[in-house]
């Protein structure tokens, strides 16, 4: 019974690193893309005319893909512009997203329709504490003066 708990303890011990081991990475592969370097970016025409600027990118919560670009589209200096959501798989990066490149007119991503984004879902707010829960909430009952 003892070698068992024994075993069973040394097992945890050395799962454990592991598991972490296994959750961090220590390098980038080649295929890969910073969101920094992507965001940020102007996306272009094939004729290399500026279809507007990358604000952000979707991801796939079940899979971790990207499956879209934020594009800022049209206004001038930043102001009248609205968002627009194009296609990962549409875009055409090269020199690790330094260049972006999509098939569609500045005229045809302004006259798009503005994305239109759902709301964050957050945790609830934790429960409000009980009254009197001994967070010092009610006063010390009274006491009768010395004499």
């Amino acid at each position: 019974m003892r070698h068992a708990a024994m075993l069973t303890a040394l097992t945890l011990v050395t799962s454990g690193p592991l598991l972490a081991q296994e959750a961090v990475r220590q390098n980038q592969e080649p295929q890969e893309l910073r969101a920094d370097w992507i965001v940020g970016t102007t996306l272009r025409t094939p004729a290399g005319e500026t279809i507007g600027t990358i604000d952000d990118l979707l991801l796939d919560r079940e899979d971790g893909s990207v499956t879209a670009a934020i594009v800022s589209v049209g206004g001038f200096l930043g102001f009248g512009a609205k968002q627009i959501a194009v296609k990962w798989q549409d875009l055409e990066e090269e020199y690790d997203g330094s260049e972006i490149v999509l098939a569609l007119t500045r005229e045809e991503a302004e006259a798009a329709p503005e994305f239109d984004f759902r709301d964050q879902a957050l945790p609830p707010p934790p429960p409000a504490p009980e009254p009197d829960a001994g967070l010092g909430t009610t006063p010390p009952p009274a006491t009768a003066p010395a004499q």
